[in-house]
């Protein structure tokens, strides 16, 4: 038998019918891989076991480092938000593990993002809240504001913005409740006009390929003129995704569904002349990812997608739906407190 290392981990549960946030240990029992994460899930104030230890990856894979204090899980199609650990044991891990940066980048730096994004994802470094604002001059690129989080977090952008000759355009420093109320505030920099909308699923977030999908649409000539990272409920998913409901199997559907509420997607607002809606889905590729490796190759889902639930990318559809997609994201959610 493997020997597992135990982890514990106080978390929120919000139930969307009754209105109530619950309480819950969750013990996640990390072993060396090939073998499965095993976790199980005790109800706190019921004083009673939720879920009996087993592995639970219906969701999406359930990743160690994914359990920093505020970080988000799907199990069983259930949202959990880590607030905290229970143990001095877990707490120690994350105090090495889990620590968690601010990195700023000014317009001049715009076109680096893609690039560090990239290179954070390669030293081990997540992505746990992502967010554009306008800059103080009109017609230049929005600042982008950006929550990593991982090991030695502040070492690693420290020497990659040495590296990269950055340290003048890009600040990193120790998050706070002060660089927090950036990602809270209603500020934008979407236009809601001649756009189309991309999401980078959280399965790719998670994988490290935003900056990836980033270079992309940067590399297409899309203006990128809103980034911004939502972890979405299920009842947000499903009311995005109603136009799918009678257009793809059922079980597909739910599918997509739980994917996309099972962590960080980075939605992003991309503009240019003509019609943006086909050019972005041109280059995004047909929905099939194996049709997409046949015949499309070149397209982001044919190179970063796996199957058709995870296939990188969710792009707009409609040229009409271009605005609307925008308005709900960065105007509605936000609105709405997402």
């Amino acid at each position: 038998m493997v020997d597992a290392d135990k982890y514990n981990f106080l978390c929120e549960h919000y139930e969307e019918h009754s209105g109530m946030t619950k309480e819950f240990l969750l013990t996640l029992y990390a072993k060396p891989p090939p073998s499965p994460t095993e976790l199980s899930i005790y109800d706190i104030k019921n004083k009673r076991v939720f879920l009996k230890k087993g592995v639970y990856d219906q969701d999406g894979p359930i990743r160690l480092e994914d359990l920093y204090a505020g970080g988000m899980i799907m199990v069983c199609s259930r949202k959990f938000k880590v607030v905290g650990h229970a143990d001095a044991a877990t707490r120690g891990h994350f105090s090495g593990n889990g620590e968690q940066v601010h990195m700023t980048v000014g317009p001049a730096a715009f076109g680096a993002v893609c690039h560090l994004l990239s290179a954070a994802a390669e030293r081990g470094l997540s992505i746990k809240r992502l967010k554009t604002v306008p800059d103080a001059l009109p017609d230049r690129p929005p600042v982008v504001h950006a929550e990593l989080v991982g090991a030695s977090a502040q070492g690693h952008m420290d020497e990659l913005l040495k590296g990269g000759g950055l340290s003048d355009r890009v600040s990193v420093a120790p998050s706070t409740a002060s660089t927090e109320r950036v990602f809270e505030s209603l500020e934008t920099s979407a236009k809601h006009d001649s756009c189309s909308i991309c999401i980078v699923r959280p399965h790719a977030v998670r994988e490290g390929s935003a900056g990836l999908v980033i270079e992309r649409l940067v590399d297409a000539n899309f203006e990128i003129s809103a980034m911004q990272g939502f972890s979405l409920t299920r009842p947000q998913a499903e009311n995005f995704y109603e136009a799918y409901k009678t257009v793809v199997p059922s079980a597909q559907y739910s599918a997509m569904i739980s994917e996309l509420a099972s962590g960080v997607c980075i939605v992003i607002e991309v503009r240019g002349p003509g019609d943006v809606v086909s050019s972005l889905r041109e280059l995004c590729g047909p929905y099939d990812v194996e049709i997409a490796k046949h015949i499309r190759p070149g397209t982001i889902r044919a190179q970063l997608g796996r199957d058709n639930v995870h296939n990188a990318v969710h792009c707009t559809d409609l040229p009409e739906d271009g605005i609307l997609e925008s308005q709900y994201f960065f105007s509605l959610l936000p609105a709405a407190g997402a």
